[in-house]
Protein backbone atom coordinates (compact mmCIF):
# COMPACT_ATOMS: atom_id res chain seq x y z
CA UNK A 1 0.00 0.00 0.00
CA UNK A 2 1.51 3.41 -0.63
CA UNK A 3 -0.37 6.75 0.86
CA UNK A 4 1.57 9.28 -1.38
CA UNK A 5 4.41 9.44 1.57
CA UNK A 6 5.49 6.18 0.85
CA UNK A 7 4.04 5.39 4.61
CA UNK A 8 1.32 3.80 5.88
CA UNK A 9 0.32 6.62 8.51
CA UNK A 10 -3.00 8.59 9.61
CA UNK A 11 -2.45 12.15 8.89
CA UNK A 12 -4.13 15.02 10.49
CA UNK A 13 -6.44 17.02 9.09
CA UNK A 14 -9.53 18.53 10.22
CA UNK A 15 -12.67 20.17 9.28
CA UNK A 16 -14.76 20.43 11.53
CA UNK A 17 -16.24 23.60 11.34
CA UNK A 18 -16.84 23.23 7.83
CA UNK A 19 -19.08 19.69 8.09
CA UNK A 20 -20.58 21.39 11.02
CA UNK A 21 -21.90 24.26 9.11
CA UNK A 22 -22.61 22.13 6.13
CA UNK A 23 -24.57 19.52 8.30
CA UNK A 24 -26.50 22.19 9.96
CA UNK A 25 -27.56 23.57 6.60
CA UNK A 26 -31.48 23.71 6.32
CA UNK A 27 -33.35 23.38 2.96
CA UNK A 28 -36.53 25.24 3.88
CA UNK A 29 -39.50 24.18 4.97
CA UNK A 30 -43.44 24.32 4.28
CA UNK A 31 -42.64 20.94 2.02
CA UNK A 32 -45.69 18.45 2.59
CA UNK A 33 -45.06 15.62 5.24
CA UNK A 34 -45.03 12.16 4.69
CA UNK A 35 -45.85 9.48 7.22
CA UNK A 36 -45.70 9.86 11.00
CA UNK A 37 -43.05 11.67 13.39
CA UNK A 38 -41.22 8.50 13.76
CA UNK A 39 -40.97 4.98 11.87
CA UNK A 40 -41.75 1.49 13.05
CA UNK A 41 -38.73 0.13 14.05
CA UNK A 42 -36.18 3.53 14.55
CA UNK A 43 -34.22 4.29 16.96
CA UNK A 44 -33.67 7.82 17.45
CA UNK A 45 -29.97 8.84 18.38
CA UNK A 46 -28.34 5.54 16.69
CA UNK A 47 -25.11 6.79 14.93
CA UNK A 48 -24.42 5.78 11.09
CA UNK A 49 -22.91 2.19 11.46
CA UNK A 50 -23.45 1.49 15.43
CA UNK A 51 -22.94 -1.42 16.83
CA UNK A 52 -21.51 -5.09 15.56
CA UNK A 53 -21.88 -7.13 13.03
CA UNK A 54 -23.77 -9.41 14.88
CA UNK A 55 -26.20 -6.59 16.27
CA UNK A 56 -30.13 -6.86 15.89
CA UNK A 57 -31.09 -6.36 12.44
CA UNK A 58 -34.97 -5.50 13.66
CA UNK A 59 -34.19 -1.75 14.34
CA UNK A 60 -31.60 1.33 14.65
CA UNK A 61 -28.72 2.34 12.84
CA UNK A 62 -27.83 0.01 10.03
CA UNK A 63 -24.82 -2.48 11.57
CA UNK A 64 -21.75 -2.11 9.10
CA UNK A 65 -19.21 -4.14 11.47
CA UNK A 66 -15.48 -3.87 9.96
CA UNK A 67 -17.10 -1.68 7.22
CA UNK A 68 -17.55 1.14 9.94
CA UNK A 69 -14.10 2.70 9.82
CA UNK A 70 -14.30 2.84 6.02
CA UNK A 71 -15.58 6.38 3.90
CA UNK A 72 -14.83 4.31 0.77
CA UNK A 73 -14.99 0.94 -0.60
CA UNK A 74 -14.64 -0.51 -4.11
CA UNK A 75 -14.77 -4.01 -3.86
CA UNK A 76 -13.37 -4.76 -7.59
CA UNK A 77 -11.74 -0.65 -8.20
CA UNK A 78 -11.50 2.35 -7.22
CA UNK A 79 -10.75 5.26 -9.39
CA UNK A 80 -10.20 8.94 -7.92
CA UNK A 81 -9.57 12.37 -9.91
CA UNK A 82 -7.33 14.57 -7.38
CA UNK A 83 -7.51 16.74 -5.54
CA UNK A 84 -9.92 14.33 -3.29
CA UNK A 85 -10.23 14.82 0.86
CA UNK A 86 -11.29 11.45 2.97
CA UNK A 87 -12.34 11.41 6.25
CA UNK A 88 -11.65 7.49 6.98
CA UNK A 89 -10.36 4.38 5.43
CA UNK A 90 -10.05 3.24 2.00
CA UNK A 91 -10.34 0.18 0.59
CA UNK A 92 -10.22 -1.44 -2.87
CA UNK A 93 -7.87 -3.82 -4.73
CA UNK A 94 -7.39 -1.97 -7.20
CA UNK A 95 -6.66 1.91 -6.54
CA UNK A 96 -6.11 4.76 -9.85
CA UNK A 97 -3.65 6.21 -8.94
CA UNK A 98 -1.64 4.20 -6.61
CA UNK A 99 -1.49 7.18 -3.92
CA UNK A 100 -4.92 7.21 -3.05
CA UNK A 101 -6.56 10.27 -2.27
CA UNK A 102 -4.54 13.65 -2.20
CA UNK A 103 -5.72 13.89 1.64
CA UNK A 104 -6.61 11.03 3.43
CA UNK A 105 -7.40 11.10 7.25
CA UNK A 106 -7.13 7.29 7.87
CA UNK A 107 -5.99 3.86 6.36
CA UNK A 108 -5.62 3.24 2.62
CA UNK A 109 -5.80 -0.60 2.42
CA UNK A 110 -5.10 -2.51 -1.39
CA UNK A 111 -3.88 -4.99 -2.81
CA UNK A 112 -0.04 -4.82 -0.81
CA UNK A 113 0.59 -6.87 1.39
CA UNK A 114 -1.76 -9.38 0.15
CA UNK A 115 -3.28 -9.62 3.59
CA UNK A 116 -5.12 -6.32 2.90
CA UNK A 117 -6.69 -7.83 0.53
CA UNK A 118 -8.76 -10.13 3.14
CA UNK A 119 -9.63 -6.90 5.24
CA UNK A 120 -11.25 -5.52 2.18
CA UNK A 121 -13.22 -8.28 1.65
CA UNK A 122 -14.40 -8.87 5.41
CA UNK A 123 -15.51 -5.06 4.99
CA UNK A 124 -17.37 -5.59 1.78
CA UNK A 125 -19.03 -8.71 3.25
CA UNK A 126 -20.02 -7.07 6.55
CA UNK A 127 -21.51 -3.99 4.28
CA UNK A 128 -23.21 -6.27 2.46
CA UNK A 129 -24.97 -7.66 5.95
CA UNK A 130 -25.67 -4.12 7.05
CA UNK A 131 -27.98 -3.67 3.62
CA UNK A 132 -29.23 -7.36 4.02
CA UNK A 133 -30.81 -5.97 6.81
CA UNK A 134 -31.89 -2.86 5.50
CA UNK A 135 -33.72 -5.05 3.02
CA UNK A 136 -34.79 -7.46 5.41
CA UNK A 137 -36.92 -4.52 7.38
CA UNK A 138 -40.85 -3.89 6.82
CA UNK A 139 -41.25 -1.17 4.57
CA UNK A 140 -43.19 1.96 6.52
CA UNK A 141 -43.97 4.26 3.56
CA UNK A 142 -43.82 2.68 -0.04
CA UNK A 143 -43.38 4.57 -3.10
CA UNK A 144 -43.44 3.69 -6.61
CA UNK A 145 -40.98 3.16 -9.14
CA UNK A 146 -39.01 6.69 -10.52
CA UNK A 147 -40.10 8.08 -7.44
CA UNK A 148 -38.53 11.74 -6.58
CA UNK A 149 -38.39 12.32 -2.96
CA UNK A 150 -37.00 15.49 -3.20
CA UNK A 151 -38.59 18.29 -1.66
CA UNK A 152 -40.71 15.94 0.75
CA UNK A 153 -40.22 16.07 4.29
CA UNK A 154 -39.88 12.69 5.09
CA UNK A 155 -40.61 11.00 8.76
CA UNK A 156 -37.39 8.05 10.08
CA UNK A 157 -38.47 4.54 8.92
CA UNK A 158 -37.75 2.49 6.01
CA UNK A 159 -38.49 4.58 2.33
CA UNK A 160 -38.81 1.62 -0.66
CA UNK A 161 -39.04 3.02 -4.27
CA UNK A 162 -39.67 -0.13 -6.38
CA UNK A 163 -37.62 0.63 -8.84
CA UNK A 164 -34.91 3.61 -9.34
CA UNK A 165 -35.02 6.67 -7.00
CA UNK A 166 -34.17 9.58 -8.83
CA UNK A 167 -33.52 12.91 -6.52
CA UNK A 168 -34.39 16.00 -9.06
CA UNK A 169 -34.22 18.49 -5.94
CA UNK A 170 -33.29 19.30 -2.30
CA UNK A 171 -34.23 16.54 0.52
CA UNK A 172 -34.07 18.27 3.48
CA UNK A 173 -34.66 15.31 7.18
CA UNK A 174 -35.70 17.64 10.00
CA UNK A 175 -37.23 15.31 12.61
CA UNK A 176 -34.07 12.89 14.42
CA UNK A 177 -34.18 9.34 14.12
CA UNK A 178 -32.99 6.85 11.24
CA UNK A 179 -33.97 7.15 8.14
CA UNK A 180 -33.16 3.96 5.42
CA UNK A 181 -34.02 5.11 1.77
CA UNK A 182 -34.57 1.53 -0.44
CA UNK A 183 -34.27 1.28 -4.22
CA UNK A 184 -34.59 -2.09 -5.98
CA UNK A 185 -32.75 -0.36 -8.86
CA UNK A 186 -30.32 2.83 -9.16
CA UNK A 187 -30.21 6.29 -7.31
CA UNK A 188 -29.14 8.93 -8.97
CA UNK A 189 -29.63 12.73 -8.71
CA UNK A 190 -29.04 15.74 -10.63
CA UNK A 191 -26.57 18.21 -10.39
CA UNK A 192 -26.53 20.51 -7.48
CA UNK A 193 -28.62 18.98 -4.83
CA UNK A 194 -28.58 19.11 -1.20
CA UNK A 195 -29.39 16.56 1.41
CA UNK A 196 -29.56 18.24 3.98
CA UNK A 197 -30.32 18.17 8.05
CA UNK A 198 -32.55 20.95 9.86
CA UNK A 199 -35.10 20.85 12.65
CA UNK A 200 -34.39 19.28 15.70
CA UNK A 201 -32.58 16.58 13.09
CA UNK A 202 -28.40 16.85 13.74
CA UNK A 203 -25.56 14.65 13.03
CA UNK A 204 -26.04 13.53 16.55
CA UNK A 205 -29.35 12.03 16.64
CA UNK A 206 -29.83 11.17 13.13
CA UNK A 207 -28.73 8.74 10.70
CA UNK A 208 -29.41 7.99 7.04
CA UNK A 209 -28.67 5.01 4.61
CA UNK A 210 -29.01 4.98 1.11
CA UNK A 211 -29.54 1.35 0.10
CA UNK A 212 -29.27 0.61 -3.75
CA UNK A 213 -30.10 -3.65 -4.53
CA UNK A 214 -31.14 -5.86 -7.17
CA UNK A 215 -29.69 -6.66 -10.58
CA UNK A 216 -30.54 -3.03 -11.44
CA UNK A 217 -28.65 -2.00 -8.58
CA UNK A 218 -26.22 1.27 -9.14
CA UNK A 219 -25.54 5.04 -7.47
CA UNK A 220 -24.66 7.66 -9.56
CA UNK A 221 -24.63 11.23 -7.68
CA UNK A 222 -24.54 14.66 -9.74
CA UNK A 223 -22.24 17.02 -9.46
CA UNK A 224 -21.96 19.79 -7.12
CA UNK A 225 -24.28 17.78 -4.79
CA UNK A 226 -24.06 18.03 -0.76
CA UNK A 227 -24.96 14.81 -0.27
CA UNK A 228 -25.64 13.26 3.34
CA UNK A 229 -25.54 9.56 5.06
CA UNK A 230 -24.13 6.21 3.67
CA UNK A 231 -24.38 5.00 0.71
CA UNK A 232 -24.81 0.88 0.75
CA UNK A 233 -24.46 -0.30 -3.10
CA UNK A 234 -24.98 -3.97 -4.08
CA UNK A 235 -25.84 -6.97 -2.29
CA UNK A 236 -24.85 -10.57 -2.32
CA UNK A 237 -24.69 -11.59 -6.07
CA UNK A 238 -25.34 -7.97 -7.42
CA UNK A 239 -22.70 -6.36 -8.98
CA UNK A 240 -23.39 -2.45 -8.21
CA UNK A 241 -21.18 0.24 -9.04
CA UNK A 242 -21.20 3.49 -7.09
CA UNK A 243 -20.16 7.23 -8.32
CA UNK A 244 -19.98 10.49 -6.83
CA UNK A 245 -20.05 13.54 -9.56
CA UNK A 246 -17.94 16.10 -9.85
CA UNK A 247 -17.15 18.49 -6.80
CA UNK A 248 -19.93 16.42 -4.52
CA UNK A 249 -19.83 16.74 -0.97
CA UNK A 250 -20.59 13.67 1.24
CA UNK A 251 -20.93 14.49 4.96
CA UNK A 252 -21.55 12.42 7.88
CA UNK A 253 -21.49 8.95 5.64
CA UNK A 254 -19.93 6.77 3.38
CA UNK A 255 -19.73 5.32 -0.33
CA UNK A 256 -19.70 1.36 -0.15
CA UNK A 257 -19.77 -0.61 -3.21
CA UNK A 258 -19.07 -4.23 -3.90
CA UNK A 259 -17.93 -3.51 -7.34
CA UNK A 260 -16.13 -0.17 -9.08
CA UNK A 261 -16.32 2.92 -7.50
CA UNK A 262 -15.56 6.36 -8.88
CA UNK A 263 -14.72 9.79 -7.35
CA UNK A 264 -14.41 13.35 -8.58
CA UNK A 265 -12.55 15.80 -6.80
CA UNK A 266 -14.77 15.25 -3.37
CA UNK A 267 -14.84 15.84 -0.32
CA UNK A 268 -16.42 12.39 1.94
CA UNK A 269 -16.29 12.40 5.71
CA UNK A 270 -17.47 9.42 8.00
CA UNK A 271 -19.88 10.22 10.75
Amino acid sequence: MNNGSGLKARTTWCMAAVLATLLAAGCGSGDTIFGSPAGTGTAAGAPPGAGPIAASCASGALPLGSATSFAVLGGTALTITNPTVVVGDVGSPSITPAAGPSTLTGTMYDSSPASELTVIATAVTDMQTGLGCGVARGCDFNYGGGTDLGGMTLAPGVHCVAGAMPLGSNLTLTTPGVYIIRATGAITSVAGVIVALAGAANAGNTSVFWVSSGAASSVSIGANNIWLGSILCGAAGDPCAATLGADTTLLAGRVLSTSATTLSRNTIAIP
